[in-house]
């Protein structure tokens, strides 16, 4: 009974699915700004006590801060990205590979006839989408 209610739900609730993923992502893009600006803040008022600073070269002086912390931040990142783009390349190619050799089995598995009819769909397939797009 779990199994055919979670089924109808995915059948005809993924549009509540989406919204709920969508309002999630939403949810955390706010809560990250409003950290944001938290730490923004806290850093001008450590700046303007520290240092006996004016609101404008408060202002001035975290922005430079929080610059040369996203430059850091983007450098770190900027030299993984090498070693990140090299194991997705690998992990791509051996995927593809796998998926390869599954369709090749699949079709050795397969007789003529069956051979015949999915060749047929295929193509079927292909002259109804064309036909559809092109009219």
């Amino acid at each position: 009974m779990i199994i055919l209610a979670m089924a109808t739900f995915l059948l005809f609730g993924y549009d509540m699915i989406f919204d709920l993923i969508s309002s999630l992502f939403h949810v955390f893009i706010v809560i990250a700004h409003y950290l944001f600006e938290f730490c923004e803040s806290s850093l001008d008022s450590i700046i303007e006590h520290l240092f006996h600073t004016s609101r404008r070269a408060t202002q001035i002086i975290v922005f430079y801060i929080m610059t040369s912390i996203l430059i850091a931040v983007g450098f770190l990142i900027l030299r993984k990205v090498p070693t990140w783009s090299r194991k997705f390349r690998e992990q791509s190619i051996a995927y593809f590979n796998y998926k390869k050799m599954q369709a090749i089995d699949f079709w050795r598995q397969q007789t003529l006839l069956l051979k015949i009819k999915l060749c047929s769909e295929v193509i079927a397939g292909i002259s109804a989408m064309l036909f559809v797009s092109l009219s």
